[in-house]
């Protein structure tokens, strides 16, 4: 498989070029020891740090998204050098800091630095395809694509990207015989399926990619058939999400495979367990030693510039569309005929004070009582009002899989900005993007650095904010 190929050229190439590395690293210290090397230098110090900076560089030599057509192979090795060379150099100081080395050699490290990435960039781009020709012996996957041209034109980047490691695409079998057609095809057309047994045996095939999972079982049954009686491997393009219209992913649970939609961390119950206990060692503190002081201050400005009840009580939609009442301060004049209407700027329902409590976020601190209560987490996306609901629905159509899981008092799309008033639909489409990222990528640090970012958020309040 092409796969084994690409994993196998990899390590090879990282073998190689580890050993060039090293032979650059102590040539350059013959080099430098002559000249300015002071006594406390020795061998086996540098040893170590050599040692280092090979652990950097492997450490950033995994795959980065880095396919693409042979125009970006330029592109992609000197993003690939500089990444390598500077893990290498931060491996090398974290040793040095670590080992409070002081008689090391700075300016030895600094000067050999181009040199690094002189010789990573050289094996970056040369390697791969040399050793692709030494170790398969000049031997070449000989590929025919089983699929339309304009599926052929979209899947050409990669196979321009794999002949480094021995893949020659041969031609195009499109599914049905007819016209040429309107687009250029990027592969000689070989045929059509009904074909496709004499064109594996004519023109020497090896591996067969098949395109488009929709030919059919009838003839996808051929096909295999076809490529076993002729040692031809077969392999299909993974394109559920063109069917879905949606990323896809697969699973096993017990033996049986399933394709998904999403990644969801927080149906792990250990992982809605860290969540919870994250909440309440954060929302206990807030509600007992923060929330009376805060609520006295409130209530204060509240009796000079609108007295009425100290909070305000609204209906919001939850999890899974369950209803729950969230609490907040009172920032309005109690006389309100509108509260579904969003905040403006300079609204006249607000009152004075209530406009600074709105821009600290100070009005939000009610929340986490709906934190111990089990309504809300302290991070999740914004619980709107079921009205707001409804209308955000007919925006976005995946506007409901935020209700996954339970919604925040801050939330991953409100510290990149998106929060307050909206204003179009591309307000609600950015928060619900930002949202559902939250669910499919959910972690622990995650959430630390949504609070971290949110306190900041509240010293140094947003524009948006009011």
């Amino acid at each position: 498989m092409v796969n084994h190929r690409t994993i196998g050229i990899r390590a090879l190439t990282l073998f190689w070029q580890l050993v060039t590395v090293t032979l650059c690293f102590w040539i350059w210290y013959s080099l430098w020891q002559d000249s300015s090397f002071d006594e406390h230098a020795n061998l086996q110090r540098y040893l170590l740090y050599n040692e280092f900076l090979l652990i950097g560089i492997v450490f950033a030599s995994g795959n980065h998204d880095e396919t693409g057509g042979s125009k970006n192979e330029w592109v992609l090795a000197c993003r690939r050098s500089g990444r390598q060379a500077l893990f290498g150099f931060f491996c090398v100081f974290v040793a040095v800091f670590a080992m409070k080395d002081n008689w090391i050699s700075r300016s030895f490290f600094f000067s050999y630095l181009p040199w690094l990435y002189a010789s990573l960039l050289f094996t970056n781009l040369l390697l791969p395809r040399s050793l692709a020709l030494w170790a398969l012996g000049g031997k070449q996957e000989r590929v025919a694509l089983a699929g339309t041209v304009e599926q052929a034109l979209q899947f050409k980047p990669w196979l321009d990207h794999k002949r480094e490691v021995g893949v020659k695409t041969v031609g195009l079998i499109c599914p049905e015989p007819g016209p040429a057609p309107d687009l250029p095809a990027p592969f000689p057309v070989l045929g059509n399926l009904d074909q496709a047994g004499d064109i594996l045996r004519s023109q020497a095939i090896t591996h067969l990619i098949v395109l488009n999972l929709s030919l059919g079982g009838e003839r996808l049954r051929n096909l295999t058939q076809l490529c076993e009686h002729a040692a031809v491997r077969l392999v299909v393009l993974h394109n559920l999400n063109t069917y879905f219209n949606h990323n896809t992913i697969v699973f096993d649970d017990d033996g049986v495979r399933f394709i998904g939609l999403r990644e969801e961390p927080l149906e792990n119950p250990l992982n809605r367990l860290m969540k919870r206990a994250l909440d309440l060692a954060v929302a206990v503190p807030v509600v007992f030693l923060i929330l009376p002081f805060t609520s006295l201050l409130v209530w204060l400005l509240q009796r000079i510039y609108s007295p009425g009840p100290l909070f305000f009580a609204q209906r919001r939609n939850g999890m899974l569309g369950r209803p729950f009442w969230i609490y907040k301060y009172r920032t309005m004049h109690v006389r309100n005929d509108d509260e579904a209407r969003q905040a403006t700027k300079n609204d006249v329902r607000i009152f004075p004070a209530g406009a600074w409590l709105r821009k600290l976020s100070i009005d939000e601190l009610p929340q986490f009582l709906n934190v111990l209560l089990g309504d809300m987490s302290i991070v999740g996306p914004r619980p709107h009002m079921p009205d707001h609901d409804e209308i955000f629905t007919k925006i976005m159509r995946n506007y409901l899989v935020r209700r996954f899981i339970r919604p925040g008092i801050t939330g991953w799309a409100q510290v990149r900005g998106f929060r307050g008033e909206i204003h179009s639909e591309k307000d609600v489409q950015d928060r619900v993007e930002a949202d559902i990222y939250y669910l499919e990528n959910w972690s622990l640090s995650l959430d630390l650095l949504i609070i971290l970012k949110t306190v900041k958020a509240c010293i140094i309040p947003p524009r948006t904010a009011y």
